[in-house]
């Protein structure tokens, strides 16, 4: 089984996502992803991967026109019920009409999840969904100002979930390996990510190849990208 579809259809992580509603300010993620992505009234919007489609449903209340794609049934069974339209689908499929949409987002570090050939297809489809002079935000984290003080270890708490990750770069694969520890109520779940680290040049290049013709980087607080970004948010957009 994909590490990623074993880990979300987790009885651990669903917990988490599913109160994520409650542990961050969801009405200011929306607003940074409208203002970076500039997106005029009425826009139509792709979300990818959409999970509960928190972003999703505020920026169709701003008066967008938004679809979410997702691999996760239980995800978009929440993100359903605000009238979001949604698609169950792999992100690697192109499964909307080519050139629909004004903007696409990929949130929360969901890039670099495959295999080199999967990630450039998750890349191909963004591309193919967005119309000419359309753009596309994707926030992520980079090698450039991970590496240096690379942190093996984190703990954090959702609610009464323990979280811990146990964390390995590979140099050879340039993937971060990840072991991830849930625990709550005396029960415990562990699991193992691997997610490809790029750095800036390198999800550039690989966005050029797939269409992308000019880019904008931005850390998490749409500052200019620079060496005390913690994240990146890459914003690419497709030529006229």
């Amino acid at each position: 089984m994909d590490w990623w579809r074993d880990l979300f259809s987790s009885r651990s992580w669903q917990r988490l996502q599913l109160s994520w509603e409650d542990a961050d300010d969801a009405d200011a993620d929306a607003a940074q992803v409208e203002r970076v992505l500039r997106l005029a009234p009425g826009s139509r919007v792709l979300d990818v991967p959409c999970g509960t489609g928190r972003i999703a449903r505020r920026l169709q209340a701003d008066g967008h026109r938004v679809v979410g794609i997702d691999a996760m049934g239980r995800f978009l069974q929440e993100a359903a019920r605000s009238d979001v339209q949604v698609i169950c689908a792999d992100m690697r499929r192109t499964v909307v009409r080519p050139g629909t949409f004004d903007a696409a987002f990929c949130l929360w570090g969901s890039f670099g999840y495959f295999d080199d050939a999967g990630n450039h297809a998750q890349a191909r489809a963004l591309a193919d969904a967005i119309a000419p002079g359309g753009r596309c935000l994707i926030d992520t984290i980079a090698a450039d100002t991970i590496l240096p003080g690379f942190e093996p270890h984190a703990s954090w708490d959702l609610g009464d979930t323990h979280v811990e990750e146990d964390r390995r770069y590979d140099e050879a694969t340039e993937r971060i390996e990840t072991i991830w520890s849930f625990t709550w109520a005396g029960e415990r779940e562990q699991r193992a990510t691997s997610v490809r680290l790029y750095s800036l040049a390198q999800l550039t290049d690989l966005l050029t190849e797939v269409g992308f013709g000019s880019f904008q980087a931005f850390d998490g607080e749409l500052q200019p990208f620079g060496t005390s970004s913690m994240r990146l948010w890459l914003v690419a957009t497709v030529p006229d």
